[in-house]
């Protein structure tokens, strides 16, 4: 049995000669590629690739250089002996031959096709969906459908495949890569944060036996907090994703990081300046910036910026200012933010991150707000 090293070295060396004999799956991940999504992908294809003669393709949709913004990726997969410069990142890929060769997608943490994907051409190429977001109602008559709110998508991928997990050759590897993005995505199981689940935990007992000790959740956040050397546009490109909705282009950051930090060492205008520079350059109509960190006190927090830039979307930052559930207070970091359609807020319920705000924000904009 091939170890993940060797099982990467083979995909890519398939790619360089398609064989349109063979039964070709992309699995691929999200458009964030944080840790959850290049790990379940990976896990789920290499399992897969056990199971079948079908040629199973674990999607990186960043390049291959943009992994060291996420320096938490390359920590663990080399924990679990690794290597992550093999992993499959989109400029090793031709999406024109794979299509022509038949291939099909398998959605691993989300569950709606995005760039480079989003052609309407794809949408019958989709055979399967495991995913932890708000469900979009998409792909309902496809052989593999798991679309469920559990706190990381990887739990979901261990309690697809638990035989391997528990008793395959490599267990201890698999398991390995496993526990990190589970500890990470439930805030080290701690239900407190409202992102933990019964599958996550699970899921977490199942790997946590063959797993290494010495991987922990502040191990892993340690390194994945390491950003203070990161230039504006690099902090808002590490976990990016973009959504358009009613013609509306709207792009959302999240960082492991507090905004008076920021401010402190960039200064507010600096901010501004080079994020409505990435805005221009995404041409987006909003850019939202979610953080999510340790406070001094120890107490995890949250924050949230908007940066508006078409004022048509001015009512998602009012609307969402004014809702409960979210306990917006603003932030005194920059002068005239509400009518300079930028601003910053502590965000008081911790329990909603991206997966949650994300929605809000495209319900307002389908009932609030007219289409571009």
């Amino acid at each position: 049995m091939a170890n993940i090293n060797q099982f990467l070295d083979s995909v890519k060396e398939s790619l360089n000669k398609i064989n349109d004999e063979q039964s070709i799956f992309i699995v691929t991940g999200n458009d964030s590629a944080d840790l959850d999504s290049i790990i379940s992908a990976l896990l789920f294809s290499y399992i897969a690739s056990q199971q079948s003669d079908a040629l199973y393709i674990p999607l990186v949709k960043v390049p291959l250089a943009d992994l060291e913004l996420r320096p938490e990726v390359g920590f663990v997969l080399e924990s679990a002996g690794v290597i992550y410069k093999k992993l499959i990142c989109i400029e090793h890929i031709d999406l024109t031959t794979l299509y022509n060769a038949s291939a099909r997608v398998i959605l691993l943490d989300h569950n709606r096709l995005t760039f480079p994907f989003d052609e309407t051409k794809w949408n019958d190429r989709v055979d399967g969906v495991l995913d932890h977001h708000i469900d979009e109602g998409l792909f309902t008559d496809i052989p593999l459908r798991i679309v469920t709110m559990v706190g990381s998508c990887t739990s979901l991928v261990v309690l697809q495949f638990p035989d391997a997990f528990q008793h395959g050759d490599d267990k201890s590897t698999l398991c390995q890569l496993a526990i990190a993005p589970i500890l990470v995505d439930t805030i080290n199981l701690r239900w407190e944060f409202g992102k933990t689940t019964t599958t996550d935990v699970q899921a977490y007992d199942i790997v946590r036996l063959f797993a290494s000790a010495d991987l922990t959740y502040d191990a892993i956040e340690q390194v994945k907090g390491r950003v203070q050397h990161l230039c504006i546009r690099d902090l808002l490109r590490k976990d990016y994703k973009e959504w358009v909705v009613d013609g509306y282009r709207v792009g959302t950051s999240s960082l492991p990081w507090d905004f008076r930090s920021w401010v402190e060492r960039d200064g507010a205008k600096d901010i501004v300046d080079k994020t409505q520079e990435y805005i221009r350059e995404r041409q987006l109509d909003m850019e939202i910036i979610l953080t999510g960190y340790n406070g001094e006190d120890g107490q995890y927090k949250r924050e949230l910026g908007f940066f508006v830039s078409d004022s048509a979307l001015l009512p998602i930052k009012s609307i969402l200012e004014s809702d409960d559930s979210v306990g917006l207070k603003p932030l005194n970091l920059i002068h005239a933010q509400n009518s300079s359609g930028v601003a910053f807020y502590n965000q008081g319920n911790i329990k909603m991150s991206r997966k949650q705000i994300w929605p809000l924000v495209q319900s307002i904009i389908n009932e609030k707000i007219e289409a571009k």
